[in-house]
């Protein structure tokens, strides 16, 4: 699935299937919800941002960090015209 969300869709996320290196996941990080690409390296694990201003955040048993679910669907919002 190639990254093309943006800020207002709707996402559809399966809790029962097991995060997979390449998958989109939300993650609960510090008790905020992000979207990220989950990834394994040298036996550590990643949440890889799409966005370039952001940095990978390495999962860790000292991080807050609770994967939700794997991302199945993105819905593209579509605002209404302003009048």
């Amino acid at each position: 699935m190639e990254p093309h969300m943006r800020d207002g869709d709707v996402l559809m996320v399966d809790k029962s299937i097991e995060p997979k290196a390449g998958k989109v996941v939300i993650a609960a990080v510090r008790g905020e919800l992000t979207v990220k690409r989950y990834a394994r390296s040298n036996g550590k694990v990643f949440l890889m941002p799409e966005n370039e201003n952001y940095q990978p955040i390495t999962i860790n048993e000292e991080e807050d960090i609770h994967i939700w679910g794997v991302v199945t669907l993105s819905l593209i919002h579509i605002s209404e015209p302003t009048r």
